[in-house]
């Protein structure tokens, strides 16, 4: 009988590669460098094949020098494509900044009114670098002093600084009267009866009005007087009324407002002299009532420039004579030309500050005048300028003289060279 066959072994798994231990891998890596050049004996004919075909297919891939990043790329085996980098603007802003702009300037007080003063455009914004614009060049004060302001333009902020700081006054404090009775003192019987003679006295004093001055108000009459080259102004007249210890600082800012005038320009003459808007008219003597006369500098520069200039028609046609030959009888007899008769009023220092009218034609002589005066004032009437030999020395006599506005007249001037008009006060000096 025959005996069965054996059975074969299964066959078993063996690896390409005989699976070592790390020690010896590491080892073999180090030590066996000829293993490098060793042939791959696990690959076949087909297999170097195929590798060889799909070498033949690939595409050959060139990298470029600008696109091959050394730092990037150092170690890896393919080049990867870089991503595009986007061009770095150096005033980089958002969209909103860089659309055309329109700067305007408005009013806070017309919100109405716009005006467009200037158009940024990109050119004229991206021109500025980024150096300037983190620092600007600093700049000195401009030292140029700002323009003048006219007078209307002062008077404007004045009245609206003061409507701006305008407040209601506070009501004036409470006032305790002091206590001034000497009833609980007990004086000694000298002085009480002292202190009761001055009661009594001050009981029975009385003020009489004439040495206090006058009454409390005075009526001023101002007469304006335009200049004599405008034909068509008109003389006006006003009438105001005063304290009597009250300066005229409101009376000349009245008549300067009748006139129209500034304050500053203009004048005013209380017995052909200058008053100023600090006097009263205690101070000027005025009783209940006064006359003034005002104009403005320009008038009075012009009158008083006229009243120095000499009369050349009464030196050409009438010689020179001596007062003494001046007829005394009547001054309204005066030879010459028949002119317009002046009423005056002649004072002197002599006769206590007494007036005395008198009526004169226009081409009536000074010296005429001096004689009336004296006639009429009953004083001597032989004052001349001779020189008086008695004494030490030689002395001159008083020589009584008009004068007119502060200046003194020669004998042979005639009066209507002064300008004076009905109820000029005439002084007489040199007595």
């Amino acid at each position: 009988m025959a005996q069965p066959a054996r059975p074969r072994p299964r066959p078993r798994l063996v690896s390409k590669q005989p699976v070592v231990s790390g020690e010896t891998q590491v080892a073999n890596t180090v030590n066996d460098e000829d293993d490098l050049f060793r042939r791959n004996r696990g690959r076949t004919a087909q297999h170097w094949r195929q590798l060889e075909q799909s070498a033949a297919k690939a595409v050959p891939f060139t990298i470029s020098d600008d696109d091959w990043d050394l730092g990037d790329r150092e170690g890896t085996s393919s080049p990867k494509p870089r991503k595009k980098k986007w061009p770095v603007k150096q005033n980089d802003r958002p969209c909103w900044q860089g659309t055309d702009v329109a700067r305007i300037l408005s009013s806070d007080n017309e919100d109405d009114d716009i005006q467009i003063i200037e158009h940024a455009t990109k050119n004229a914004t991206g021109n500025t670098s980024p150096n300037k614009r983190k620092r600007e060049r600093s700049r000195s004060k401009s030292i140029t002093p700002p323009p003048k302001l006219t007078a209307h333009q002062r008077a404007n902020v004045m009245n609206l600084v003061r409507q701006a700081l305008a407040y209601q006054p506070r009501p004036p404090s409470p006032t305790f009267p002091l206590d001034d009775s000497t009833d609980t003192i007990d004086l000694d019987p000298e002085l009480a009866k002292i202190a009761e003679a001055v009661r009594q006295r001050v009981k029975h004093t009385h003020i009489d009005p004439e040495h206090a001055g006058g009454p409390e108000s005075v009526n001023i009459k101002v007469r304006w007087r335009p200049h004599p080259l405008n034909p068509s102004a008109q003389e006006q007249c006003w009438t105001f009324i005063v304290g009597r210890h009250d300066t005229l600082r409101e009376l000349f800012d009245e008549v300067a407002d009748l006139a129209g005038v500034m304050a500053d320009q203009l004048v005013i003459n209380h017995d052909h002299r200058r008053v100023f808007a600090s006097g009263t008219p205690h101070s000027l003597h005025i009783w209940a009532e006064g006359d003034m006369e005002a104009c403005d500098k320009h008038t009075a520069e012009y009158i008083r420039e006229s009243k120095r200039l000499p009369s050349p028609s009464r030196h050409d046609s009438t010689p020179r004579r001596s007062p003494s030959t001046v007829p005394q009888s009547d001054v309204e007899s005066d030879s010459g030309s028949i002119g317009d008769t002046i009423k005056l009023v002649l004072r002197s220092a002599a006769t206590k500050d007494k007036t005395f009218p008198l009526t004169v034609r226009s081409t009536t002589t000074s010296g005429a005048i001096v004689k009336a005066f004296l006639k009429a004032a009953g004083l001597p009437d032989h004052y001349s300028r001779v020189t008086s030999t008695s004494g030490a020395g030689k002395k001159l006599a008083p020589f009584p003289q008009l004068m007119v506005d502060g200046d003194r007249m020669d004998s042979e001037a005639e009066i209507g060279d002064a300008d004076l008009e009905d109820g000029d006060l005439v002084e007489i000096v040199g007595l």
